[in-house]
């Protein structure tokens, strides 16, 4: 825990390809720099990296190091410096970027010439900023590293806020086992980034990555809404995709107030919420159609014709026997369908009903008036005949009178 909380080796979040990031401090100044010795480093780099790999994701996607040894942080001497490179390299991880960042010239010669000597799979990866922290962070965000996800305040120091609170984590797991702590390695994150997606259990924030996630779901809605579970399920894992290769994360809250810190949704969870935003979205969208569609209707002269269909408990009518009719022939093949081809039949139905010149009435308020509802408030009905249906079997039900009112 010592060795750990030299802040060494830090997490970083997530890139914008959703790789996990770590940050090697060249020197660490303060009470704890007598711990930092070659030894000890190497435990530190192999305790994280082993964190790290706890993720599938991390297993499959790689890992981003960020070799940092800019101002106050710039390591004074290159003893060991090799063989913690090279133990590095011997760990079971997969590598996909190794960024070095100094700002002192001969260290910048030393790093130059390593990069050259490395092997040719290593040196592909490998990548050299020279500067000033403004300089760095510059750099570093053209590879998609965002210089906020670095734990470094404006002045470059090391900010160890939420490092500590990830040793502490990893203490208590160490201790009493890993149910007696959140998970250790999702706490290492820093402070959402505008990519990460929040989901606080309430109102949606008005974060950057919320509203990105927002604009996905609106730009699937309307194949989700009418397509099958398996296509569902396909819209859903392409959204989450498009969250992680943006750099972002699924994130929530876990504590409250100086104990609040962020946790990775896990993937069956996040399924489940993403399915949950697509619900809640067209409950909003239809909630002032069915109350419109309930309150307003068209006034028509005269009687109904025979072909018309009559909602309510009002005289039965033939067009009334024929939806019913209609209702009983296609009953079981309406339950094996999803929601979207359902409402393709019920459209059918109405299609079928109106070709006969047949039109959906209700008595209007006034004595022996009659309104003519619209197709959205003729269809919901027409569902809830069905459903209505398949509660009464095996009892028979007539339309126009038998049924209860709605």
């Amino acid at each position: 825990i010592a060795c750990l909380k030299t802040s060494w080796v830090q997490f970083a979040g997530r890139d914008r390809s959703g790789r996990q990031t770590s940050v090697h401090f060249g020197g660490v100044f303060g009470d704890l720099v007598s711990s930092k010795t070659v030894s000890n480093c190497l435990r530190v780099q192999y305790y994280t990296t082993m964190k790290a790999l706890q993720s599938e994701e991390t297993q499959i996607r790689g890992t981003v190091s960020i070799w940092y040894a800019v101002g106050n942080l710039k390591c004074n001497t290159v003893k060991g410096l090799f063989e913690i490179f090279i133990a590095a390299r011997a760990l079971p991880q997969k590598k996909a970027a190794i960024h070095l960042c100094v700002d002192d010239m001969r260290q910048f010669a030393l790093c130059s010439v390593m990069v050259k000597v490395m092997p040719a799979n290593m040196r592909a990866r490998m990548r050299l900023h020279f500067g000033s922290l403004t300089e760095c962070q510059y750099q570093l965000s053209t590879y998609g590293i965002l210089p906020q996800s670095l734990p470094l305040d404006a002045d470059g120091n090391i900010n160890l806020d939420h490092h500590l609170r990830w040793v502490a984590s990893c203490d208590m797991e160490e201790k009493l086992g890993p149910s007696a702590s959140l998970k250790a390695t999702e706490l290492a994150h820093s402070t959402p980034n505008e990519t990460d997606v929040l989901f606080t259990g309430g109102k949606t924030p008005n974060h950057a990555g919320n509203q990105r996630f927002r604009a996905l779901v609106h730009d699937s809605s309307s194949e989700y809404d009418s397509c099958t579970d398996a296509r569902k399920r396909q819209i859903v894992g392409e959204i989450i995709d498009k969250i992680y290769q943006s750099g972002g994360r699924c994130l929530k809250p876990q504590g409250k107030g100086a104990d609040k810190v962020w946790e990775e949704v896990p993937l069956d969870e996040l399924r489940k919420k993403v399915m949950q935003t697509f619900r809640n979205r067209r409950r909003r969208l239809d909630a002032p159609k069915q109350k419109a569609n309930n309150s307003i209707g068209i006034l028509i002269s005269g009687d109904p014709l025979p072909p018309d269909v009559i909602f309510g408990r009002a005289r039965r009518n033939p067009g009334n026997e024929l939806l019913h009719r209609l209702i009983k022939e296609r009953s079981q093949e309406y339950e094996s369908l999803n929601r979207g081809v359902k409402m393709r039949l019920v459209e059918g139905i109405m299609k079928t009903i109106t070709d006969q010149g047949g039109r959906f009435l209700q008595p209007a308020s006034e004595k022996g008036g009659w309104l003519e509802v619209s197709s959205d408030n003729a269809r919901e009905r027409i569902s809830k005949y069905f459903r209505n249906h398949r509660r009464r079997r095996p009892t028979t039900a007539t339309i126009g009178g038998s049924l209860p009112r709605e």
